[in-house]
């Protein structure tokens, strides 16, 4: 039986799980599926940090496996983009390199607060939706050019966050 701690690391798995499932359905034009695994996703992106929140079980290796969760499902949905033709492979470069600077920024002890790189999952979940419900090439450019302004501003904040925190422990 799971205790109320556990919770939100449960419910960040699930979006791990969510990411092939949305996958398989897309590539395979199971709308109402990849829909609904989205939909999951995005609940239980909303429920972690709430049900954390409310339980009093924040952690730093929760923070961690959530925003892992978020990338993972991310990637893999963009994947699924790319091998679609909807956007140029070269987002999954751009999205990694963010998951990278995430990853090589902090560490599940003690992960790097950025305010603006906290907006850009949310922005990249949204931007899976948007491209899933409006499906023309010119949503997809503007999101896209959204992005990379969204990116190149997370990166001078995540730097930014990642110095203030080096010198506090010098």
């Amino acid at each position: 039986m799971l205790n109320k701690s556990q919770i939100p690391n449960v419910l960040s798995v699930i979006r791990f799980i969510a990411a092939p499932i949305f996958f398989y359905a897309f590539l395979n034009n199971l709308f109402s599926i990849y829909v609904a695994t989205l939909a999951i996703a995005a609940i239980t992106d909303i429920l972690d940090g709430y049900v954390a929140r409310k339980t009093g079980s924040i952690t730093n290796l929760g923070s961690y496996l959530d925003v892992t969760a978020d990338f993972a499902l991310i990637i893999i949905s963009f994947l699924a983009f790319v091998i679609k033709g909807w956007y140029d492979p070269l987002i999954l470069v751009l999205i990694t390199i963010m998951f990278i600077l995430f990853i090589t920024t902090s560490d599940p002890k003690k992960p790097v607060y950025d305010p603006v790189g906290k907006y850009l999952g949310t922005y990249l979940m949204l931007m899976i939706f948007i491209s899933i419900l409006l499906p023309l090439t010119s949503w997809r450019d503007v999101l896209l050019i959204i992005l990379v302004i969204l990116c190149m501003i997370t990166i001078i904040s995540r730097l930014y966050f990642w110095r203030k925190k080096c010198i506090k422990k010098n």
